[in-house]
């Protein structure tokens, strides 16, 4: 109940993306009106955004004489929704198309990327991704090459660090999703967010 010269009302904690119908009754000595002005269904969007980079530095050294080992710090912002995970990309300094190498949960912070091209030059990029969106990315500031190290042995698993090949071995897999054939020339993707960042592989 709010006073009569109140025209105007602020209702406070109520959820986010959630949908509400508000009604406003007259009120008198006698009892309530019997009709209210009542408003159409209200949806409330979420006061996030994307979450800010991955912190620097992206530390990247050759493993191997085809492996990489790269790792990044957490953002310094998750945008006020939470980080579900970090997006690898890689870019072979010889050609101008960037490729996504995978994806990792928000709790590891370092990834092994193996079958590279030895004596090859790399940069690659992580971004931070919520529910909103995907951040900018964090990128190595000079290209990486792979060598073989002097004391080159194979590393063992790690727990803390998945591995993830920069290869095609997984084109299929999205040919039998989209139902199309090996011999395809063309192929549109639709339901692409404006503004957001994808990557593809062929």
């Amino acid at each position: 109940v709010v006073d009569p010269s109140v025209t105007l009302f602020c209702i406070e904690n109520l959820y986010e993306k959630s949908e509400y119908e508000f009604r406003v009754f007259a009120e008198n000595p006698v009892g309530l009106s019997e009709r209210a002005a009542m408003t159409e269904r209200v949806q409330l969007k979420t006061h996030a955004t994307p979450p800010s980079p991955p912190t620097a530095p992206l530390e990247a050294r050759p493993t191997g004489p085809n492996s990489l080992m790269i790792e990044w710090g957490a953002p310094e912002s998750d945008g006020g929704a939470p980080l579900l995970g970090y997006i690898i990309a890689i870019r072979d300094i010889k050609r101008t198309m960037w490729i996504e190498v995978g994806q990792v949960d928000a709790n590891f912070t370092r990834l092994h990327i193996k079958e590279l091209q030895e004596n090859h030059e790399y940069n690659v990029r992580v971004f931070a991704r919520n529910e909103i969106g995907t951040s900018d990315p964090l990128e190595t500031e000079d290209p990486v090459q792979i060598i073989r190290p002097d004391d080159f042995t194979e590393l063992p698993v790690d727990d803390a660090a998945p591995s993830m090949s920069y290869s095609t071995t997984e084109t299929l897999s999205w040919m039998r999703e989209a139902g199309v054939d090996a011999d395809i020339y063309s192929y549109a993707r639709g339901r692409l967010l404006n503004r957001d960042e994808y990557f593809f592989k062929v």
